[in-house]
C-alpha cells in the first residue's frame, strides 16, 4: 500500500485555493468593469436636449437629377470623414459597411456646396473580418479595428467578458494592399487620430482602456501608452482639434445596455447610463492621459452613449452625443455649470 504524499495533497489545495482565489479575481473586476449592479445619477446635464427623431436615407438619381430612397446594400457601423487644406471642397466619408457578401469599408466622395454623396469603391480582404470603426487617414487611405476574433455568438461573448486580447487594426494603404497594423487588443472599438496625424487613438473596450498609438511610415502602429479606466466601458473617441483632447463616449452599466438591445422592440424599462470623458495626452506618451468626467446620464437622455464629438460654432460649443441604440441625437452645451 502507497503512504499517503501528504507534500502533493498540499500542493494541490494551494494550487486549488490560487485557482479560485484568481477566478475570484478575475470575475470581480470583469464585474467593476461592466458595471453590473449599479445605478448613475445625471451630472452636467441641464444643458442638454434631445435633437431629431427619424432620419431617412436616400441617394442622387443621376437620370432625374433629383434624391430617391436608398436602394443599395448600406449596413453602417462606424465611419470618418477626411478633408484636407489641399482641397478644402471635398470630403470623404470611409464607412463600415456590414453587407450580407461580407463585411468591408465602403468609400464616398462629397463636393461641399452639392447635394451628392457618391461611391467611390467599397473594398474588403480577408484581415477585415470583423470591422467595427475606422480612421481615414487621407482620400485614399485607412486603418480599421477588427474588434474581435471570433465569429460565433456564444464564442463572442466569452471573449467579450473576459477580455480575451485577440482584436486587432488593419491598414490599408494606397497601393490598395491591407496588412495588419496593431495586434494584442482587447476588443479594439472606436479608432481616431489626431490633427497632425503623429498619433492614434484606440479605444480597447474589454480591457477597458483607451491606447495612444504612433503611425509608420509602412503603416505599422507602435503602442506608446494608455489610460485604464476601472468603472467605464469606452466605446468611440474623438479628437478636438483645436486643443489635442480626445473626447471618449461609453457605458456605465453593460449588462442593462444588453437587456435594452434584448427588450427594446417590445418596450423595456432598462435605462442604460452613459458617459463622456475628456481625455488630455500627457508630454509624455508613455504615461498615457491626464482624463476627465464631462458628463454622465441615468439613461433617460439617450439609452447609453456609444459616440460624443464637440461643436465649436459662433463662440459656442457644444457636445453632440449619439447611441448606436437611439433614434435620436443629444445636444449638451459645454460649460454649463448646473448640475442635474
Amino acid at each position: 500500500m502507497t503512504p499517503p504524499n501528504h507534500k502533493t495533497a498540499f500542493a494541490n489545495v494551494a494550487l486549488g485555493l490560487l485557482c479560485l482565489a484568481y477566478a475570484y479575481w478575475t470575475l470581480s473586476r470583469r464585474a467593476e468593469a461592466f458595471g453590473i449592479g449599479t445605478t448613475h445619477a445625471s451630472t452636467n446635464t441641464t444643458g442638454c436636449y434631445q435633437f431629431g427623431k427619424v432620419l431617412s436615407l436616400v441617394e442622387f438619381d443621376h437620370g432625374s437629377g433629383s434624391f430617391r430612397p436608398f436602394t443599395q446594400e448600406l449596413r453602417v457601423h462606424g465611419f470618418d470623414i477626411y478633408w484636407d487644406s489641399l482641397e478644402p471642397t471635398l470630403l470623404t466619408f470611409a464607412v463600415v459597411n456590414h453587407q450580407q457578401s461580407g463585411s468591408g469599408v465602403s468609400i464616398f466622395r462629397h463636393r461641399i456646396g452639392t447635394k451628392v454623396l457618391w461611391h467611390v469603391k467599397t473594398v474588403k480582404s480577408p484581415l477585415l473580418y470583423a470591422p467595427n470603426d475606422v480612421v481615414a487617414t487621407s482620400h485614399n487611405t485607412f486603418y480599421a479595428t477588427n474588434d474581435m476574433r471570433s465569429t460565433n455568438s456564444i464564442m463572442r461573448k466569452i471573449e467579450i467578458f473576459f477580455g480575451m486580447p485577440w482584436g486587432h487594426i488593419v491598414h490599408y494603404n494606397h497601393a490598395g494592399v491591407f496588412s495588419v497594423a496593431a495586434s494584442g487588443i482587447s476588443y479594439p472599438n472606436g479608432i481616431a487620430r489626431s490633427a497632425d496625424g503623429s498619433s492614434v487613438y484606440v479605444a480597447a473596450s474589454s480591457e477597458p482602456s483607451v491606447i495612444v498609438f504612433r503611425p509608420a511610415v509602412d503603416g505599422t502602429l507602435e503602442p506608446m501608452g494608455k489610460t485604464v479606466f476601472r468603472d467605464f466601458i469606452p466605446d468611440n473617441v474623438s479628437v478636438d482639434t483645436a486643443t489635442g483632447q480626445v473626447l471618449v463616449a461609453g457605458f456605465l452599466n453593460t449588462f442593462e445596455m444588453f437587456r435594452y438591445n434584448r427588450e427594446v422592440l417590445g418596450g423595456t424599462s432598462a435605462r442604460p447610463a452613459g458617459a463622456v470623458r475628456r481625455l488630455r495626452p500627457l508630454a509624455d506618451p508613455r504615461k498615457g492621459f491626464a482624463e476627465e468626467s464631462v458628463l454622465t446620464h441615468d439613461g433617460a437622455l439617450l439609452p447609453a452613449t456609444t459616440s460624443a464629438t464637440l461643436q465649436r460654432r459662433s463662440g459656442t460649443q457644444r457636445i453632440l452625443l449619439g447611441s448606436v441604440m437611439a433614434n435620436h441625437i443629444a445636444i449638451c452645451r459645454v460649460g454649463d455649470s448646473a448640475r442635474a
